[in-house]
């Protein structure tokens, strides 16, 4: 047994002899209320065939996976993390493009962008809602609409921000797009042009709305408003970094913008001067790095990396103050041969990283 899975099975036990005794003391609701989140217990699950990307109950029982089947279909799956047993399965259709999940903040909602489709799926019964096409883009007879990169959430949750690249034609990009949908209405209500043909996924800034985006021309910063978002610019010195990976710190007052290969500069941003404050380069020319994850207290900047080089597969630690790695915090040797995905669970300690290993696409529960 590895010494993670003697401290999960310790911690479990010492959690059910908290429970009964809190019982007998009558204290156990109150208790519960205040619980912290669960703990995932370490697996290995098979989900599906590929492009498995997870998302966590805020109570961290449950993992939401998006996945795409071996007949090409988008499925949404419900998995508890303490049994690593699949409970529920929404079909979404045959798969557009690529699946990206965002999870409200109470955890009712799960919204699932894939191509041109938006789905809006109710958590507690797993059932859909609604599917909405995004509005047509603007472009020329003849060219093709571009793939969407990404969502994210506001703050309040009020509004999804949708990420398109620029429309495309034989040798030619147009103008990529950020689009605002109303959550409450289930509408979408505004559209910002973002002069780059190739976005990444947005980000939203907590505290104030904002939304920064990666671009093949820097990050751009767009501002919320009441009527309709709108490009407040491009942080200087982004322009060659590539850094379509963002995330911010749970403060908002740093944002870390990632190249999606390791030799890349990645930047630490201050969004308070929209101006970049440390250049560093996370790992090697054989890595790829996605799917960046800040810890709740902002002191580790998590990484899926994929390293083609050698074949093997990680979550990559890094002190967010200096940019350098923290063994210590990560978690090596995976099961998968590519990572798809990866959230930290609410306990702060949880990874539910997607992968796929041969012909089966996993969620992988890794304690660190």
């Amino acid at each position: 047994m590895s010494r993670t899975t003697h401290r999960r099975t310790a911690a479990t036990l010492t959690a059910a002899a908290t429970t009964a005794l809190l019982a007998l003391t009558g204290t156990a609701a109150t208790a519960a209320t205040a619980a912290a989140p669960l703990s995932g217990t370490e697996a290995t699950i098979a989900v599906g065939a590929r492009g498995v990307v997870p998302v966590v109950s805020p109570d961290g029982a449950k993992a939401y996976v998006v996945v795409t089947e071996a007949d090409n279909t988008s499925a949404v799956k419900t998995v508890d993390t303490q049994t690593g047993a699949v409970t529920a399965r929404l079909a979404l259709g045959t798969l557009q493009w690529s699946a990206h999940p965002a999870l409200s903040a109470d955890g009712s909602r799960l919204y699932v962008l894939d191509g041109q489709r938006l789905s809006v799926v109710d958590t507690a019964t797993l059932t859909l809602l609604a599917t909405l096409a995004l509005p047509d883009q603007p472009r020329p007879a003849g060219w093709t609409a571009g793939s969407t990169s990404g969502l994210a959430l506001s703050p309040d949750g009020a509004t999804l921000y949708v990420s398109q690249n620029g429309a495309t034609a034989y040798r030619q990009n147009g103008q990529s797009r950020i689009l605002a949908f109303a959550t409450a209405q289930r509408a979408f209500t505004a559209s910002v042009q973002v002069q780059a043909p190739y976005v990444g996924a947005p980000a939203a800034r907590p505290g104030t709305g904002d939304v920064y985006v990666g671009t093949s021309q820097g990050v751009v910063h767009v501002a919320a408003a009441a009527t309709a978002p709108t490009v407040a610019g491009t942080v200087q010195g982004t322009a060659t970094n590539l850094d379509y990976n963002l995330a911010f710190t749970p403060d908002g007052k740093r944002l870390f913008g990632l190249a999606e290969l390791g030799s890349g500069a990645s930047t630490v941003i201050d969004p308070a001067t929209d101006t970049v404050t440390t250049t560093f380069h996370p790992a090697t020319g054989s890595d790829a790095l996605e799917n960046p994850q800040v810890s709740a207290d902002g002191t580790r900047l998590y990484l899926a990396d994929s390293n083609y080089g050698t074949s093997s597969t990680s979550v990559l630690a890094l002190d967010t103050a200096t940019g350098a790695p923290v063994p210590a915090d990560s978690a090596g040797d995976l099961d998968e041969d590519g990572l798809t995905g990866l959230a930290l669970g609410p306990d702060g300690h949880t990874f539910y990283v997607g992968g796929t290993a041969g012909q089966s696409a996993n969620l992988q529960i890794v304690a660190h």
